[in-house]
């Protein structure tokens, strides 16, 4: 039996009965909506729902797109990915994307669960984008920009598909394209100190200046891989995907902290130390050096952060639509001998 967080006519955004596309609001219901339904077109597939019995139609239907293709995992050939198509007559300016690209999530069973987990893995020690979802997910976007010679896509995902979304974004962005990304508690790819609860401030922070020096003194000896990460980092300074997290959610509420952290230290000593070391990390820099070249999902130059402070429900919270808290960062880079590169942030 169909679990009522599949059915769009109870979990669905049934009051929206007409989009505007400028509305970051209405676009970002879409986004999520569609990631839903690539979730969905999985499950439908494994419980043989086809037809007028299939879920996922009804997520993608009353926004008048299509989904013109799924993407398969060479592994346990599970449907990962979509891309969907509006299908409407354009309304004129703004419209909707000519396509969605999204990534659906972890699914927790026994038939996806050894795939999945090792795709989560693979995000959290780094080398997402050597596997063979990624590469799926890249070839699926690359060949779409060409065969419709269209940037007009936006991309999205949740949770491991956030991740996916986010290599792929990046590899795009470093090719001077920026596709509007959507990523639904996006994984941080790194253990925080604030999972500690048992330290103190004091000391918490001091590990994080350790931390830092630790960083720097690596980036600073490794001086060829800290010249590619600065060029590729300032690179995709331009690229702004929207991050949507929940501070209840261990996975993606460091996002928080990593951004708050970097507007706290603004103007301060270790705060320019942190915005060197910020554009890599220990594992990029050490697989650079050995030839991987693995790709952290979680270092973002730039970024516009939606905090969710409602309390999490099991699945219901992956797309909470009410957002009490809006950050909006942007990467300035600043012309100076050091090539130092900041993270401003404002709030409202």
């Amino acid at each position: 039996m169909a679990s009522n967080l599949d059915v769009f006519e109870i979990s669905g955004p049934i009051h929206l009965s007409s989009i505007d596309w400028s509305c970051p609001h209405d676009q970002r219901v879409v986004a999520a909506s569609l990631v839903q339904a690539t979730c969905i077109q999985e499950k439908d597939r494994e419980n043989k729902r086809a037809g007028s019995e299939a879920l996922a139609p009804a997520w993608w239907q009353p926004f008048h797109f299509e989904c013109i293709k799924v993407l398969i995992d060479n592994h346990d050939s599970s449907i990962f990915g979509c891309i969907y198509e509006f299908k409407r007559p354009f309304p004129g300016h703004p419209s909707p994307p000519r396509f969605v690209v999204t990534f659906r999530g972890t699914l927790p069973d026994r038939r996806h669960g050894f795939q999945d987990g090792f795709l989560d893995l693979c995000v959290i020690f780094g080398g997402i984008n050597k596997t063979a979802r990624f590469e799926t997910a890249l070839d699926a976007v690359q060949k779409l920009m060409a065969d419709y010679n269209t940037q007009d896509i936006w991309l999205a995902g949740h949770s491991l598909g956030a991740s996916i979304a986010t290599v792929t974004g990046k590899y795009i962005a470093k090719t001077n394209i920026h596709l509007k990304t959507f990523l639904f508690n996006p994984p941080f790819a790194s253990i925080p100190l604030d999972w500690f609860s048992n330290l103190d401030n004091k000391l918490k922070e001091r590990l994080r200046i350790c931390k830092t020096i630790l960083k720097g003194g690596v980036s600073l000896f490794m001086q060829n891989q800290r010249k590619k990460s600065l060029d590729e980092f300032s690179k995709l300074a331009a690229w702004t995907p929207y991050l949507y997290v929940n501070p209840g959610d261990p996975i993606s509420a460091s996002y928080i902290t990593y951004f708050e952290e970097r507007k706290e230290k603004e103007g301060k000593i270790i705060g320019y130390v942190e915005q060197v070391v910020t554009r890599t990390s220990l594992r990029e820099s050490c697989s650079g050096v050995l030839g991987r070249g693995i790709e952290m999902s979680h270092l973002l130059p730039s970024a516009s952060l939606a905090v969710n402070r409602n309390k999490l429900n099991g699945c219901t919270s992956k797309f909470t639509i009410m957002l009490l808290r809006h950050y909006s960062f942007k990467l300035e880079s600043h012309h100076k001998p050091n090539q130092m590169l900041f993270i401003v942030g404002t709030m409202w």
